[in-house]
């Protein structure tokens, strides 16, 4: 199957809005111009292999290659893209010695000179008159330079300039597209993080206790947000698989995470109607965005391969003048790379996770937390006082010598108490642990005997 009829089926059968399909690249107009340019090419005498047998350059800001040996002539052709994606003039230049009037390189066939010599009274040169200083000097520093003895001749190519004006345009309002649907994803993610913040936020077990009891649902809410970074659905932070995931990759990791959902039971175990709807909505957007990731990569694909047609029958380097461009549309930032950072920021972060408070002594939750002054790192208190009485110096995380000169003074009062109010059962049950711990170290093993069995 050809791929043009394969690129259409796929944006009609993936279930793309019409709008977007509408703005989807137009790949079958574009291929049918690329013919057009062919023609053109061959009506100068020029085919593929002429043209890839001599030097191009492309590109705003490419450096010109350095020039040629003495005893060689040669012919350069030169593609030029502008500041702005709508403006891309593609144009040859042709270097014609200036007291013979013939063209310098020997490489080019004489059918394709004589062609030349037929348009060199009709194109333009830099002798002509109404050509600006301002635009002679820039075309100046856009040409190669191969000596002061020659001359540039100026042959337009208006189909392969008809090529870009569809394509440009159109990578343009796909970026408008792309922006457009960022906006929107970002507002629900927005709306969601506000939503689950409110059903896990902890309330006061009585009128002015100064004790707080975690929601119903905050726990699971936990686990479920937890199972989603392991998953790593959009953006693996791992070392084997670092950066944005492509579709696929991404399909299979939502695919892993709705699976250990079900396997775990996490959704039936969300208990307030509310809950249940912003579930339904945090999913609904990761598909959201699996459908905007596979909207991007299909045109990047369509693109890539008119492109690399392009360059196959003309030999125009049209792919090199866009690879590393600032261009939009399609050749931007993934918008899994955004959103992955909206969703993180907005909703995965406004339900702490009792990792993010672990002891990195005895890899507990850290009850009364330890701050040395040293680093960031806090530490449980009973873990701070095992080490001072081993007589260790050194932090564990900095090796800074800070363990014996901690006393009171170093717990974390306002991470204790930001522990007391979201984590109110992890404390309970660490403070039980250090408690027993305590009572060890003052009287003994033999302090907790085990109960009586009647036989």
């Amino acid at each position: 199957m050809k791929y043009g009829h394969e690129y259409k089926q796929l944006l009609a059968s993936e279930g793309f809005p019409a709008e977007w399909v509408c703005e989807a690249v137009s790949y079958r107009e574009l291929k049918k111009c690329i013919k057009k340019v062919q023609q053109e090419l061959l009506a100068f005498g020029l085919d593929a292999d002429t043209l890839h047998s001599v030097p191009a350059i492309f590109g705003v800001g490419t450096p010109p290659p350095p020039p040629p040996p003495e005893d060689e002539d040669e012919d350069e052709v030169l593609s030029e893209r502008h500041e702005t994606p709508s403006s891309f003039v593609p144009e040859l230049w042709v270097a014609v010695d200036k007291e013979s009037g013939s063209f310098v390189d020997a490489g080019l066939t004489q059918g394709t000179k004589d062609h030349f010599s037929r348009l060199r009274s009709t194109t333009t040169t830099d002798d002509d008159y109404g050509v600006e200083v301002e635009e002679q000097d820039a075309r100046a520093e856009r040409r190669p330079s191969v000596g002061s003895d020659v001359r540039w001749v100026n042959v337009p190519l208006s189909t392969a300039a008809t090529f870009f004006d569809l394509l440009d345009p159109r990578l343009a309002r796909l970026d408008a597209l792309q922006q457009q649907e960022e906006k929107r994803l970002e507002g629900s993610i927005i709306s969601l993080g506000n939503a689950i913040e409110a059903l896990t936020h902890p309330i006061a077990k009585k009128r002015r206790s100064g004790k707080f009891k975690e929601q119903t649902d905050t726990g699971t809410w936990r686990e479920i947000l937890a199972l989603y970074i392991d998953s790593a659905v959009f953006f693996s932070t791992y070392e084997q698989d670092h950066g944005t995931r492509t579709f696929t990759k991404a399909k299979a990791q939502l695919q892993q995470f709705s699976d250990t959902l079900l396997t775990q039971n996490l959704a039936s175990k969300l208990k307030s109607p509310q809950s249940a709807h912003a579930f339904s909505h945090f999913i609904s957007i990761n598909l959201s965005i699996l459908k905007a990731m596979r909207f991007q990569e299909l045109n990047n694909e369509a693109v890539r391969k008119i492109l690399k047609k392009l360059d196959k029958r003309t030999s125009l380097g049209a792919a090199k003048a866009y690879k590393g461009k600032p261009l939009s549309g399609p050749f931007a930032k993934s918008i899994a790379t955004d959103m992955c950072a909206a969703m993180s920021s907005n909703v995965v972060c406004v339900v702490p996770q009792t990792t993010d408070f672990i002891c990195p002594v005895c890899y507990g939750f850290a009850w009364r937390p330890i701050r040395l002054g040293c680093c960031s790192a806090i530490y449980c208190i009973r873990c701070v006082i095992r080490l001072q009485k081993e007589a260790e110096r050194k932090c564990p995380m900095c090796r800074e010598a800070t363990i014996q000169g901690a006393t009171a003074e170093n717990i974390d009062d306002v991470t204790a108490a930001y522990l007391c109010r979201y984590f109110p059962s992890e404390v309970k049950e660490r403070q039980r642990e250090n408690e027993r711990a305590a009572t060890v170290d003052r009287f003994g093993e033999g302090f907790y005997r085990p109960g009586c069995a009647v036989m």
